[in-house]
């Protein structure tokens, strides 16, 4: 399973760099920014929250690229009280499209098991 996310906004067609445009898509976008994380948190029964840039971006090309999030983990379960503090991190890959005012995240590709046999 690999999640794709197509951002969509006007501030990332008038943004100069993938920089202003990662920071856009973190204030402007956060909603859909932590559905797109909790898709690969859900298994843990967790959802994503409080999203921020861990690693500095250092690539020539900023294009496309890799870059690293990190994000904490909020548990809604009735019967375990569980809040991590801990940060988890990703690595999603990106492709920064300004003349479409696109930023398309995509996540690590997560094989799914197969079903059993019978």
């Amino acid at each position: 399973m690999q999640e794709k996310w197509v951002f969509k906004s006007e501030n990332i067609k008038k943004a100069k760099d993938f920089r202003s445009a990662l920071s856009c898509v973190l204030e402007e976008k956060k909603n859909e920014l932590e559905i797109f994380l909790s898709l690969y948190t859900k298994l843990d029964g967790a959802l994503a929250e409080n999203i921020q840039l861990i690693e500095p971006l250092t690539s020539a090309n900023l294009k496309s690229g890799n870059v690293s999030l990190g994000f904490n983990k909020s548990y809604y379960n009735a019967c375990l009280n569980i809040n991590e503090t801990d940060l988890e991190n990703i690595k999603l890959s990106y492709d920064f499209k300004p003349e479409e005012g696109q930023l398309i995240l995509s996540g690590p590709d997560i094989p799914e098991r197969e079903p059993d046999d019978l």
